[in-house]
């Protein structure tokens, strides 16, 4: 049975109905009777000893349950995307674009490059990939939002962004207990939930310690003695370095200077390979009809795609995404009173793939 907590009137009412049961001797139970005042001076004590045990149980539960296990809450995570510029005038030479070159957000946000990219000759279109100077879901940001660049101020560049949401806020105790019952589900090593576990743990750090990559999506196609996961990461596709470490968690592995040998997930007997999943993009039409005195501005279109990239980025590999779930997001919107998309069935993603937004196509009735 739960534990529950009584507060005064209920304690209180349980001493009259007790002395009520086992005597006729005392009637007199109104407010500011002896009797009840007799009873009611330790229903005060007994509410606050509950009190004080709710609060003991509350503070107890994560140290029991979380903390002992090593399961503190994960800090906050920046936002990390990608910028492209594009031009009318192909760069006749390999163009660099060093780390840490500046893009700047119509709203001040800063975002910098992660690494060194060459712009190709000949090309009129590159992408860098960026990240927000700050951890948190603050780095998210719209498509179409990051627009300047000192490197590429000159009119014959134009720098956009696709939607950023890989920023993270400090994991909530509901995502802890959800992380939680995994890790208890992969404590029997060797199941397919294990490796699953094996794999999302995965994660590089920078320089400064700060989780740089990780997996934010993983699919599972099992044959007999033959296991394959696809993972996708908050980068996009998995780096190759990522891909070893959830290889050498699923098998093992020996330190070479000590010897000590870290058991892996996978059962004896088993191959289990860890591989890029396959991106797949989504284009969507819709017909729109918007509410009374509301207009179809460009507002309203950033916001349709933003929910739009968001409910696809989400679904998760061999999952679907229900067209059911997609309208609802989008109605949403402010000012949007009528959505129908121009599809007949849901969207299957297949175990080895990853959904990503395709073209959003609006049709105004």
């Amino acid at each position: 049975m739960a534990f529950q907590i009584k507060d005064f009137n209920s304690i209180v009412l349980a001493q009259i109905n007790h002395a009520r049961g086992v005597t006729q001797r005392v009637t007199d139970f109104q407010p500011g009777s002896v009797v009840r005042t007799l009873m009611e001076a330790p229903a005060v004590e007994i509410e606050e000893l509950y009190l004080q045990m709710f609060l003991g149980l509350r503070d107890a539960i994560p140290v029991a349950t979380f903390l002992s296990f090593g399961f503190e809450k994960i800090p906050a995570k920046r936002a990390i995307g990608w910028v492209s510029i594009l031009t009318d005038l192909t760069p006749e030479e390999d163009t660099p674009i060093p780390a840490g070159s500046v893009f700047r957000a119509t709203d001040g946000r800063i975002y910098t490059s992660i690494e060194d990219t060459v712009w190709p000759a000949g090309e009129v279109l590159v992408r860098v990939q960026v990240q927000y100077e700050a951890a948190g879901a603050v780095g998210n940001i719209a498509a179409g939002l990051i627009t300047v660049s000192e490197q590429f101020s000159d009119d014959a560049y134009t720098v956009s962004n696709s939607a950023i949401t890989t920023g993270k806020n400090t994991e909530t105790d509901l995502e802890r207990e959800a992380r939680f019952a995994e890790f208890v589900r992969s404590l029997s090593r060797g199941t397919v939930a294990a490796c699953m576990y094996a794999v999302k743990q995965a994660k590089l750090l920078d320089a400064d310690g700060n989780v740089f990559e990780y997996v934010t999506l993983a699919g599972v196609v099992e044959e007999p003695g033959y296991v394959r996961i696809y993972a996708y990461t908050n980068r996009g596709l998995p780096s190759a370095q990522l891909l070893a470490l959830a290889r050498d968690a699923i098998d093992g592995s020996r330190d070479p200077a000590t010897g000590a040998i870290t058991p892996g997930y996978r059962a004896a007997g088993v191959r289990v390979d860890v591989l890029p999943v396959t991106e797949r993009a989504v284009p969507m039409a819709i017909r729109l009809q918007m509410a009374e005195g509301y207009s179809y501005t460009p507002e309203v279109e950033q916001a349709l795609g933003d929910v739009y990239a968001s409910v696809v980025r989400a679904v998760q590999p061999g999952a679907s995404l229900y067209l059911g779930k997609l309208v609802e997001a989008m109605l949403a919107v402010p000012g949007v009173s009528w959505i129908e998309p121009l599809v007949n069935s849901n969207i299957v993603c297949g175990a080895y793939e990853a959904l990503i937004p395709g073209a959003l196509t609006v049709t105004l009735l």
